[in-house]
């Protein structure tokens, strides 16, 4: 019967030790991180966008399926595809170390690169009805910067199932409640289908995006986190850290 207030007083401590645990996480190498981020954001958008602009390259249109004409246009889903960008910074602020944090960024960046070379070796476009965006202002920023191209693999895909991979595996290794777990796995799942959902992808280019981002978590997940310090919860008896197994 002592062992039951114990017990409870431990319980009680765990929110808070992962608040501690995410704080240290978000104050680690914080201006390595920030600046990171946006450099490597900023290098991929330069890529990017000179690859979609080349003069006299004859794109492949890629193919509508069955499930491109089962999705139906739905604009609201524009803020979705947008937030992509919040999402994959939140997996390198909530590095542990260093080391991780200069692996995981060699690991992402060289699944953009995969992406950039398919897009330089193989253009390819879709085929869109250009009233869908036409009168809807919330579309003004993407019809503005982006276009039909470079779109197999998708990108927004490959990057939101990637970042999926390595947030899941952040969140065990600070022992988050399952509810957050799932809701971030929803997070992703809304970003893939919003390429869908706003015509700027169709289905295969959501299947390619999503084989190289498997493609990129079988080749990176035995060595980003490898040898990653132990970050623990005062309520886990084995104290649980680093990336996630």
């Amino acid at each position: 019967m002592q062992s039951f207030p114990k017990q409870r007083n431990v319980v009680a401590r765990a929110p808070a030790s992962r608040v501690r645990a995410v704080a240290r996480r978000l104050a680690c190498c914080w201006l390595i991180k920030a600046l990171g981020t946006t450099g490597v954001m900023g290098l991929f958008f330069v890529a990017y966008f000179r690859l979609l602009d080349r003069p006299g390259v004859h794109a492949i249109l890629m193919p509508e399926t069955a499930v491109d004409r089962w999705v139906s246009f739905q604009p609201a889903f524009v803020y979705l595809y947008a937030s992509l960008w919040l999402y994959v910074s939140l997996v390198p602020a909530l590095m542990p170390d260093r080391r991780s944090l200069v692996r995981y960024g060699i690991a992402i960046g060289l699944v953009c690169v995969a992406g950039l070379a398919v897009f330089y070796g193989f253009p390819t476009r879709i085929e869109r009805d250009p009233g869908l965006w036409a009168n809807q202002p919330q579309f003004a920023w993407l019809s503005a910067v982006d276009g039909s191209g470079n779109a197999f693999p998708s990108l927004h895909v490959a990057s939101a199932v990637f970042s999926a991979y390595w947030l899941d595996r952040i969140q065990r290794a600070l022992a988050m409640p399952m509810g957050m777990r799932l809701l971030s796995v929803a997070w992703a799942v809304g970003i893939v289908y919003s390429t869908l959902a706003i015509a700027q992808h169709v289905a295969w280019d959501v299947v390619g995006g999503v084989v190289l981002a498997l493609v990129g978590v079988l080749a990176s997940a035995g060595w980003v986190g490898r040898e990653a310090p132990r970050d623990g919860l005062d309520a886990q008896p084995s104290r649980p850290g680093g990336i996630g197994p």
